[in-house]
């Protein structure tokens, strides 16, 4: 029986489901994956067909697929390019060729689901906001470093007493307390989550959607369960919207038949 992976291979996680020819869901999972880690992990089917949805590096892609190819020589391997129409009416007023496949895979998996507007924000190493009209057209976004970047960023300009305080913190959701910290560590802390939830809200509500439907927020990424309990407004939380996005796609590509990327 033919099964199809799907690949979303993130700045440090690589995130996967297998699914059926009827789409249904056979195995999923992730794995913490960077090339000083050695092999990646992957599914324990056999495919017939792999897409791919990258971000990062080229180095890390090409680790990737020669470990696909090593495993599974016969498998026809895709890896997702943005193009400036897309499936399910989707439609670019952006540069495809800087716009990242996760971006676009996200786009498609809110559309597979809806045709309202949306405001699509994934956040992850880098948060992106995203704005769709409800035909389908995107209208263009914006991008901030996510919590564990900047915090990462501004820990390097501390001495080194304060870095290793960061650095032995729990991970997991930051603290986004109203009230002002009273160490340098859960200042930086609540300072950077409270201003990214902030900015997460000002630049969303920027989309500049006109007509009787307000958009709907869409929510996806490592840090989306957090930031769900802090924006203060309805948002669909989505964990799989790239993987969506990437299976639309690859019934797309399955039914017009491209040559695969090998």
């Amino acid at each position: 029986m033919a099964e199809y992976w799907l690949l979303d291979q993130g700045s440090s996680r690589l995130k996967w489901q297998v699914r059926s020819v009827e789409g249904r869901i056979v195995e999923r999972g992730e794995s913490t994956w960077t090339p000083e880690y050695g092999q990646p992990g992957l599914p324990e089917t056999v495919p017939s067909a792999v897409w791919l949805a990258r971000v990062g590096g080229v180095t890390r892609e090409r680790m990737l697929l020669r470990a696909i190819r090593e495993r599974h020589p016969e498998a026809s391997v895709h890896v997702v390019h943005p193009s400036p129409e897309g499936p399910l009416g989707l439609r670019l007023d952006y540069d495809d060729t800087q716009m990242g496949a996760d971006r676009y895979c996200a786009l498609l998996g809110v559309l597979a689901r809806s045709g309202e507007p949306a405001v699509v924000v994934d956040a992850g190493t880098a948060v992106t906001i995203d704005l769709l009209d409800a035909g389908g057209r995107h209208l263009g976004g914006y991008i901030l470093p996510g919590y564990g970047l900047g915090m990462r960023a501004v820990a390097d300009l501390l001495p080194e007493r304060l870095r290793r305080t960061l650095a032995a913190l729990e991970p997991g959701a930051p603290p986004c307390a109203d009230a002002p910290g009273h160490n340098t560590a859960d200042a930086l802390m609540g300072g950077w989550a409270r201003g990214l939830v902030a900015a997460i809200e000002f630049l969303g509500s920027r989309g500049g959607q006109s007509g009787p439907v307000a958009p709907r927020w869409w929510l996806t990424g490592g840090d989306g369960p957090w930031l769900s309990e802090h924006l203060k407004r309805g948002v669909r939380l989505e964990p799989d919207l790239v993987l969506e996005g990437l299976w639309q796609q690859a019934l797309h590509e399955l039914h017009s038949g491209p040559e695969r990327d090998r």
